[in-house]
């Protein structure tokens, strides 16, 4: 847990004082992560350096699983904190192993267990220990090196991590498989997260809260969801962008927001059956299933007004379908991407678990946030 109570901070210069940082209060919980954001200048990377004493704080008060860090020897304090930058900062004439092992060797672990642990955190960033332990920094590429940056910050298993624009500087295919594999291995460890970053589109992936500065003063403090559907004022409506409802689309998922009567029918059913369920249930179409229940086709009520025989003489193959653990924007695309209005919703085997449409797409980014459940479009 991190708590900053009335934190500031004022810096004397030939010009006068100038606050940095003004009556700061924000409580990340434990296992959360935390994104600083705001403008440069805002005093979102002076509050993060404050918390590890980097930069001494004016007055406030500054609390670090459930410590005051005023009671804390400033050296013990950051080898208690993991911290990543976004210069990276190995050690150039140091083995991968031995970058990862600095702070351990510091506190004194055993040589084992130590090694085991760079093992380990290699292999959750899939760096195969086998071929990196050994290898110098030079030897990497860029996102490697960042990668094993992030995981030196977490050797010592520090309950707090730091982290100031850790993947600015990579490029967007590797920083977006970089991001992925942090939020893996933060659903394991849990650990309670401060994050600078200038990039709101990253912040509303990676962060449980966001902290939005401008000189000095926190403007916003939420859930992304929150600051999307309301942000505080127009600074954080014009920080956050236009088309912040769309960039609400990354937020819910496909299995929050489908359908799920999961009405279906078999090859062998009647079209009459197909027709009486789709017209009970105010459908367009029906999703035909195999025999185990995966998706396999479709029917459209219009094309089968008037028709006989069985569902398999109908049938129609499905243009696409959608994992209900996919975000509303990979549906959105999809739709677009297959010119429709409505998709079969699967999970990771295959088997149909509903259906999702424009409509009820639309409805959840207009709802009221902590509303986004209500009634669902149909198909």
């Amino acid at each position: 847990m991190i708590k900053l109570e009335k934190l500031s901070k004022v810096f004397d210069t030939p010009s006068g004082p100038v606050i940095a940082a003004d009556q700061i209060n924000m409580t990340v919980e434990q296992g959360e992560i935390c994104v600083l954001l705001g403008p440069s200048g805002c005093g979102k990377t002076t509050t993060l350096k404050m918390i590890n004493g980097l930069i001494p704080k004016t007055s406030g008060k500054i609390l670090v699983a459930g410590k005051d860090t005023d009671s804390l020897n400033v050296v013990e304090l950051r080898r208690s904190i993991g911290y990543v930058i976004q210069q990276i900062g190995l050690f150039p004439n140091m083995t991968i192993e031995d970058n990862i092992c600095v702070v351990p060797d510091l506190l004194g672990w055993d040589k084992k267990k130590a090694r085991g642990r760079a093992g380990e955190l290699l292999e959750m960033v899939n760096l195969d220990p086998a071929i990196f332990l050994k290898r110098y920094p030079k030897e990497l590429s860029g996102g490697q090196q960042q990668r094993v940056g992030v995981i030196r910050a977490l050797a010592a298993d520090p309950p707090v991590l730091l982290m100031d624009e850790p993947f600015g500087a990579i490029d967007p295919i590797n920083r977006a498989v970089i991001q992925d594999e942090f939020l893996k291995m933060q659903g394991e460890i849990r650990k309670t997260i401060a994050f600078v970053s200038h990039d709101i589109d990253e912040a509303i992936k990676m962060a449980d809260k966001i902290a939005i500065f401008r000189d000095g003063h926190l403007e916003q403090f939420a859930a992304p969801d929150d600051i999307l559907a309301r942000p505080a004022n127009d600074f954080i409506s014009s920080f956050v962008g236009k088309d912040r409802t769309l960039k609400r689309l990354s937020l819910l998922s496909v299995g929050e927001v489908m359908y799920g009567d999961q009405i279906r029918v078999v090859a062998e059913d009647s079209v009459e059956k197909a027709r009486q369920l789709m017209s009970d249930a105010g459908h367009k179409n029906i999703v035909m299933v195999g025999p185990r229940g995966r998706a396999r086709a479709f029917l459209h009520y219009n094309d089968i007004v008037g028709a006989v025989g069985r569902v398999e003489e109908h049938r129609q193959a499905l243009p696409a379908t959608v994992n209900v653990q996919d975000d509303l924007r990979t549906a959105v695309s999809t739709m677009f991407r297959h010119d429709v209005t409505w998709l079969a919703c699967v999970d990771d085997d295959g088997y149909f678990k509903g259906h999702i449409t424009q409509k009820a797409i639309s409805h959840a980014l207009g709802a009221t946030y902590g509303d986004s459940k209500g009634e669902k479009g149909r198909s």
